[in-house]
């Protein structure tokens, strides 16, 4: 019983070996009210690349994790030239990069129409860890 519960005990407190770091876009819409809503991104918002948003949407708020930086457009396939910029809790000045964090503000009272995004992969040391 005693080896039982030392095993369960040590594999509840060692971090998972094979889990690999989670990456994930999201993107949410604002009422007048600055309610939020989360949309559905489909399956490439944890994937890196250029992303599509399934119908052109004003986005309120955008959040990303485990990527190097996230880049937004007005416009589908990532179309130079109609990159949105976002500002840092509505107070820093703006920028086209998101970097990780989950409080990127679009510019407009409820946001702006987002078109596409497009993610950059982490980039890796030597010994397999991601950044």
């Amino acid at each position: 019983m005693k080896r039982c519960l030392f095993i369960v005990l040590a594999l509840l407190l060692c971090p998972p070996v094979l889990a690999g770091k989670k990456t994930e876009f999201r993107a949410y819409t604002a009422n007048k009210l600055k309610q939020q809503d989360k949309m559905w991104l489909g399956t490439g918002a944890n994937k890196p690349g250029c992303h599509n948003m399934l119908l052109k949407l004003e986005i309120y708020r955008v959040a990303q994790i485990g990527f190097d930086h996230c880049v937004i457009y007005a416009d589908k396939d990532c179309k130079e030239g109609t990159e949105i910029t976002v500002s840092w809790k509505k107070k820093d000045k703006p920028t086209t990069t998101i970097t990780q964090g989950a409080r990127w503000f679009l510019p407009g009272e409820t946001g702006s129409d987002m078109g596409s995004w497009k993610c950059i992969a982490a980039k890796k040391f030597n010994d397999g860890e991601s950044q």
